[in-house]
């Protein structure tokens, strides 16, 4: 008989409506169990472990990690666990954890405040969510539309930094900058193809203020909030893509910010 565990885990991989609706999300694979583990242990709900993972050093490695906050994996057979796993390619472990309260941020992120605004390619989110961590911001702001960043492919690309940031969703892209006015933001700067200002300029200012990525067909939903700022891009290439843009951009925040 299936156990309780195994039931939330088919219901969350049935469709993406009960992935926003759930409670919790799930992840899969040694290194992002890990990470969830060392970083949120509190979030966790339950973990399955196919029986021959456990044989090897990453299963004994996570078995650890597990009887250090008292916790004990389900064990199935190979064959039960590749029916539960969100891949093609099972990598014996998968874990149930509890989505964190929808929180309004307290204070601004440095060096800089990131916006997504309805960015819905879960691959760009999750890859833009580990840019994010490897610079060491500690916030992320959303607005609504944009790609769920509990979804199994953004978890996935993110490889862990949802563990390491604390993600904020906005109804729109006015209240997301009328919050950071709130907490004493600077400049609010727009990502676009075509502006008087690139990130190379001196008047192109993102240490303390908000840089806007937008979506990857329409951009950004009301520019009028800020001032544009392009990246120069001499060769025949239309644009980029948007993790690649925001990436660059948040790295020239940092320089900026002269932490190294």
């Amino acid at each position: 008989m299936p156990s309780r565990l195994t039931k939330q885990i088919r219901y969350f991989a049935a469709s993406r409506h009960n992935q926003r609706k759930s409670p919790f999300f799930v992840v899969e694979g040694f290194r992002v169990c890990r990470e969830a583990l060392t970083r949120r242990p509190e979030w966790l709900e339950g973990c399955v472990c196919a029986a021959e993972f456990l044989d090897g050093p990453e299963g004994q490695e996570l078995l650890s990690l597990l009887r250090v906050h008292h916790l004990e994996p389900e064990v199935v057979s190979s064959g039960e666990f590749a029916s539960l796993a969100l891949t093609e390619g099972p990598q014996g472990v998968i874990m149930t954890l509890t989505k964190p309260a929808v929180a309004t941020p307290k204070t601004l992120p440095a060096p800089c405040t990131l916006i997504l605004d309805q960015v819905r390619e879960p691959g760009n989110v999750g890859t833009i969510l580990r840019t994010a961590w490897a610079i060491g911001l500690k916030q992320v702001w959303f607005t609504a539309g944009s790609a769920d960043p509990w979804s199994p492919k953004v978890v996935r690309s993110g490889m862990g930094a949802q563990f390491a940031i604390d993600t904020h969703v906005f109804a729109d892209l006015p209240a997301a900058v009328q919050e950071f006015r709130n907490l004493g933001g600077k400049d609010v700067w727009c990502a676009m193809m075509k502006a008087e200002v690139t990130m190379f300029s001196e008047a192109f200012r993102p240490v303390g203020g908000a840089i806007v990525m937008g979506n990857e067909g329409n951009g950004i939903t009301m520019p009028e909030v800020g001032t544009a700022v392009t990246i120069p891009m001499p060769g025949q290439a239309e644009s980029l893509n948007v993790a690649q843009a925001t990436t660059l951009l948040l790295f020239e925040a940092l320089r900026r910010s002269n932490a190294f």
